[in-house]
């Protein structure tokens, strides 16, 4: 019984591969070369992009921010991802109509969500 537990453990914890958190961290390093990289306000990278062991939606920086999005909770609404903020924690700011939120996760890096 002990041998079908451990190899249903095993089996599992090998199929399900790995958490999105768990990518996006091994991806940190990538993802920073890009952030260094993003010109100022110029506009987001409208096409899919993997960095690392991530496919982005769009790549963006707003001032010193720059965002890696990851998806959306519907079709152009309430977007979601991960922000490069090196200078200071990032804050709700810039737009009345618009609540964000900001997880830190390590370092310069938060998980970001958007609500309209």
């Amino acid at each position: 019984m002990r041998k079908l537990v451990a190899c249903v453990a095993l089996a599992l914890s090998t199929s399900c591969g790995h958490s999105e958190d768990q990518r996006i961290v091994r991806s940190f390093a990538e993802m920073e070369q890009v952030a260094r990289t993003a010109g100022s306000d110029d506009g987001a990278t409208t096409r899919p992009q993997e960095v690392g062991e991530v496919e982005f939606q769009a790549i963006y920086r707003e001032g010193d921010r720059v965002y890696f999005k990851v998806g959306e909770n519907g079709p152009g609404v309430d977007p979601y991802g991960y922000v490069w903020s090196p200078e200071h924690v990032p804050v709700d700011d810039s737009n009345p109509s618009v609540a964000s939120s900001f997880e830190h996760i390590q370092g310069p890096w938060y998980r970001w969500s958007d609500s309209y």
